[in-house]
């Protein structure tokens, strides 16, 4: 069941950014590439106040007073502040460098509070920079870079080169265009679009520009903007047909507010808002999308976004979703172009439908307190969608009149819970880059509701059988791990740490049966015929599901080259050893489900103690990877099989007096230990040192054997235990009873 967190798809930032509201002697400017907000009291000379999400710090500093600001950003690194205050010009102003902010972890967020901006002191004096292009109107201007800046005009573009230090600009180029009527520029997107040449505007100009190659920018093809075709509306209405006059010439021509530049899914897009009208009073909003690519090609209108409303509408992209909000129904639909169940394409271009319809932003409390101090009212809920909002893109909304800035967020777990299709759901999901959260809930509860009786509410998925989740799951993490190795930025990557936290819900919830740790040492270590017999049906068959859960996620790992981490594997041999599933943890192993490693090897030794059967895997697996001998000895030495020991040295470990030491001091320690159940007389040290006795009388001489102090504590230790002498003083050996 939804409640109040979950029960809204859409939602403003808790911390809003709170400024002085616009009035009659304060302005206020929004700069969306460095995401600062201005506030300009009285043309500055009453201050200026700076505030943005991307520069926690509030700044804040004083102006001369000459005459109403008409623009006015900082570049990038915030070192020079440009400010426009007429048609022709653009003043410059040079501010030291910003003061770090303080390191205190428990340092309050100065967007959302009253607490006071840092002051600033810039330079007292101003340079300024006229447009070269004669009897041209200055539009605006952008910065490229923290020293490039390009003057837009109705004629021309110029770029400069700014020398802060110097207090100069020197002119690097000049595009000359005609009729240029607006432009667009976005710094993320390295993209200025002009509108030129047409009376309707619809004719475009993309250049593009690259931060680290100075001094450059690139004009690329040319396109023109399809304008919808007019429907003759009749209406006998003399307002009626002012108002019809007046959308008709809209639809004529393309203008500025109507068009926006977005990057979707990692490619640049034009946006354009259309209003359709085929009959009076009624219509529908398009929003059209033309990709810009940089390979010298022409945009290409690609997606056309429908919705069969019409009236004032405002658009975001958050999380590569587009968001249309519409005022008259305060209402929001949602769109994702690359969704396919909500799309058709038609030859040309693909038409979309809403993803998600009628969503409302959830209502939202303003501490008023915060606003002035004057006020004694502690917050009120703001009126949504309201008349005095502004909206930027990417997600930034303003309420010039209240004074507030927020940003749109999304709440994904809120699909968890209308969206039944699971397979639509994860592919939703893995491509918005905060999806992580919300996938690895639906993980938890596809399989929760298989392994326990705790009832989950979500679309009755409970009542789903072990097999279809265990289908779901399957196409599930093959999706999940196709993201994974495509490794894109703006797409959730979800790793095996990820998912073990999701697998790890088995290893608490499947019932374990405890072995006694007392220890059995056995001279053989072949694996018994009961390990693989479960008497109890119904708990072989829970068993089942989480274990082929986890091979079906090492398979999937396998399928896509991913090296699969040793907790997975550990995971699975733990579920299968602490439920007696022997034979199918040998066959996992035999046919290198389980791949062989070092790691993995000690896992199984480690269990050893209670499950003896796994010792045997582990000695398989380190025969098998050929550079474990030293690994293998200390496991049979470990185990006290002291004949297998010596046999294996033979075979594939060079013989020296050290190793031969050491086997000789874990005889003596196995033969005390077989004495305590048998009439064990010191057989295994008597059998180890007759064959090292031998070898070295092969390999040099008997004497050699003697000569360093050990090899006579062993010769002394040998007579104790069987009163007798080396063989080649002509004296028998008696039987050992």
């Amino acid at each position: 069941m939804l409640n109040n967190q979950t029960s809204y798809f859409l939602k403003l930032s808790s911390q809003p950014i709170i400024f002085e509201p616009i009035s009659n002697g304060t302005s206020v400017f929004y700069d969306k590439d460095n995401q600062q907000l201005f506030c300009v009291r009285g043309s500055g000379a009453m201050g200026v106040t700076v505030k943005g999400h991307r520069h926690e710090q509030a700044y804040s500093f004083r102006l001369e007073d000459k005459g109403a600001i008409q623009s006015i950003k900082f570049n990038s690194d915030l070192s020079v502040l440009a400010i426009k205050r007429n048609s022709n010009s653009v003043e410059f102003l040079n501010f030291p460098s910003i003061p770090p902010l303080p390191t205190s972890p428990r340092r309050p967020s100065l967007t959302t509070t009253t607490a006071a901006a840092t002051i600033l002191q810039p330079d007292n004096i101003e340079y300024s920079q006229l447009s070269k292009t004669k009897a041209s109107k200055l539009y605006d201007f952008n910065w490229l870079s923290d020293k490039e800046i390009i003057f837009v005009t109705d004629q021309s573009l110029e770029h400069y080169l700014l020398t802060a230090k110097q207090r100069t600009l020197r002119q690097l180029k000049t595009y000359d265009i005609q009729n240029i009527h607006w432009q667009l520029f976005s710094r993320e997107m390295n993209l200025l679009l002009i509108s030129a040449g047409t009376a309707a505007g619809n004719s475009l100009i993309p250049y593009s520009f690259h931060k680290t190659q100075q001094q450059q920018l690139t004009k690329l093809p040319k396109f023109e903007v399809d304008l919808p075709q007019v429907t003759n509306l009749r209406s006998n209405s003399t307002a009626s047909n002012a108002s019809n006059q007046s959308t008709s010439k809209r639809c004529n021509e393309l203008t500025e507010r109507d068009c926006m530049l977005a990057n979707i899914y990692g490619k640049s897009y034009l946006f354009i808002v259309r209003q359709l009208f085929r009959v009076a009073g009624q219509g529908s909003i398009e929003v059209v999308l033309y990709q810009i690519e940089d390979d010298h090609k022409p945009a290409q209108k690609r997606h056309i976004l429908r919705l069969n409303l019409h009236g004032r509408c405002a658009l975001n992209v958050v999380d590569n979703l587009i968001l249309i909000h519409h005022q008259p129904t305060t209402s929001c639909y949602i769109y994702d172009i690359e969704d396919k169940s909500t799309s058709q394409y038609d030859g040309f271009q693909t038409i979309h439908e809403p993803l998600l319809s009628q969503q409302s932003i959830q209502p939202v409390n303003v501490n008023w307190q915060l606003l002035s101090s004057t006020i004694s009212t502690s917050s009120t809920t703001i009126e949504l969608y309201s008349s005095n909002w502004i909206v930027f893109l990417p997600n930034i909304i303003i309420d010039v009149k209240l004074g507030c800035l927020w940003c749109l967020l999304i709440n994904l777990d809120y699909l968890l819970d209308i969206i039944s299709d699971r397979l639509l759901l994860i592919d939703i999901l893995l491509r918005r880059a905060n999806g992580k959260a919300s996938i690895l809930t639906l993980l938890r509860t596809l399989l929760t509701n298989n392994i326990t009786p705790v009832e989950i509410d979500s679309n009755n998925i409970s009542n789903i059988s072990s097999s279809h989740v265990l289908d779901l799951w399957i196409e599930i993490i093959d999706r999940i791990n196709r993201v994974f190795i495509e490794n894109s930025p703006v797409r959730p990557l979800l790793d095996q740490t990820d998912i073990y936290s999701v697998l790890s819900l088995f290893s608490t919830i499947v019932s374990i049966s405890t072995i006694g740790s007392s220890t059995t040492y056995r001279r053989s270590l072949s694996i018994t015929s009961n390990d693989t017999t479960l008497n109890n049906y119904d708990q072989s068959q829970s068993f089942k599901f989480p274990t082929s859960i986890i091979i079906e996620y090492i398979r999937s790992l396998n399928d896509y080259n991913i090296p699969v981490q040793y907790f997975i594997y550990e995971l699975l041999v733990n579920l299968l050893v602490k439920n007696n599933q022997f034979f199918q943890l040998q066959q996992l192993i035999q046919y290198q489900v389980l791949t062989d490693s070092l790691q993995l090897a000690c896992l199984l030794l480690s269990l050893s103690n209670t499950q003896q059967p796994t010792t045997q895997l582990a000695l398989d697996m380190l025969k098998r990877l050929t550079n474990a001998n030293e690994e293998i000895l200390e496991i049979l030495l470990g185990n006290y099989f002291i004949v297998e020991a010596l046999q294996f040295c033979i075979d594939h470990i060079p013989i020296t007096r050290t190793l031969a030491r050491k086997l000789l001091e874990t005889a003596i320690k196995a033969d005390e230990l077989l004495s305590s159940t048998t009439s064990n007389q010191k057989i295994l040290f008597f059998t180890v040192y007759t064959f090292f006795e031998e070898y070295f009388q092969r390999s040099t001489t008997i004497s050699a054997l003697a000569q360093s102090n050990e090899q006579k504590d062993e010769l002394e230790m040998f007579k104790s235990l069987f009163n007798l002498h080396f063989r080649h003083q002509e004296s028998d050996v008696p039987t050992i009873q």
